[in-house]
């Protein structure tokens, strides 16, 4: 717990992020992944091979940005370094891990403080004031703006879509009266971030969870919660299971597992 604390101390954050959770959630992730990461090895290495492989189609190798990119856990940063000119590791808050990486990759790897809502600002002012409909409204209608001066040659989003509008929608006094707001507001980021995605230029790599999975220690398969079936999204290229929260880490009767998929887009040639 005191690790914790500690690491949410020391990471920083793109404006409204703290207040809104999410410099704790980071450090949340880091102490989880400190407690199971052997179970998080398959996970973590199918998301390096899903990243490296996008990063082979590309034409060229001037800068990747990788978005979400938060303790780097899931990400290939030093294959990337040695592949691409610039490394950029954006995320609302920027951990200890993100700037080790900086310090051991000088003018390669910079990690940069970016909301890829566009919303937090806005909505860690007026938190406690806020309907649920003008909550929504800030995740439907922000535009954000590019992280960067030019657009990269791999843009990748790093298993964050389902992350966006939760755990910031869940620090707004309005949720405390609206149990479907979370659901509408992880909705509404993730359908803003999706068509920010299908704007960039280059190679683009989308990772993100599709279905929450609740499994007996026998195998069994004891409930399926879809995430974006509203999204319509295309069958993914690759999906794998991520054993995110094993027995006894969230129940002490099943297994949390995330059902993941990589989608990738490559421009052709």
């Amino acid at each position: 717990m005191l690790r914790e604390l500690l690491d949410t101390l020391r990471t920083t954050c793109a404006p409204g992020a703290r207040p809104l959770g999410l410099a704790y959630e980071s450090a949340a992730i880091a102490a989880r992944h400190r407690r199971v990461g052997t179970s998080w090895a398959p996970h973590l290495a199918a998301s390096h091979a899903a990243i490296l492989q996008a990063a082979a189609c590309c034409q060229k190798h001037d800068r990747v940005i990788v978005i979400g990119a938060g303790a780097c856990l899931d990400v290939p940063v030093k294959e990337l370094a040695n592949q691409f000119t610039e490394v950029i590791l954006a995320d609302v808050t920027i951990t200890p891990e993100a700037r080790r990486w900086q310090r051991h990759f000088p003018g390669r790897v910079r990690a940069l403080h970016w909301d890829a809502t566009g919303a937090l600002t806005a909505l860690a002012a007026q938190r406690r004031t806020l309907s649920s409909m003008e909550v929504e409204y800030l995740f439907t209608e922000s535009n954000p703006s590019l992280p960067i001066e030019t657009e990269a040659d791999l843009t990748v989003s790093a298993n964050c879509l389902s992350q966006l509008g939760l755990i910031p929608a869940d620090n707004v006094k309005a949720a405390e009266k609206d149990d479907e707001l979370l659901a509408r507001c992880t909705q509404a980021a993730a359908w803003k971030h999706l068509r920010w995605m299908s704007e960039r230029s280059g190679t683009r790599l989308l990772i993100s969870d599709i279905a929450q999975l609740d499994i007996a220690p026998d195998g069994r398969e004891l409930a399926r919660h879809p995430l974006f079936n509203e999204l319509k999204l295309r069958q993914p290229d690759q999906t794998w299971h991520w054993n995110l929260a094993p027995i006894p880490e969230w129940s002490r009767h099943w297994h949390r597992i995330h059902e993941v998929g990589a989608w990738l887009d490559a421009p052709s040639t």
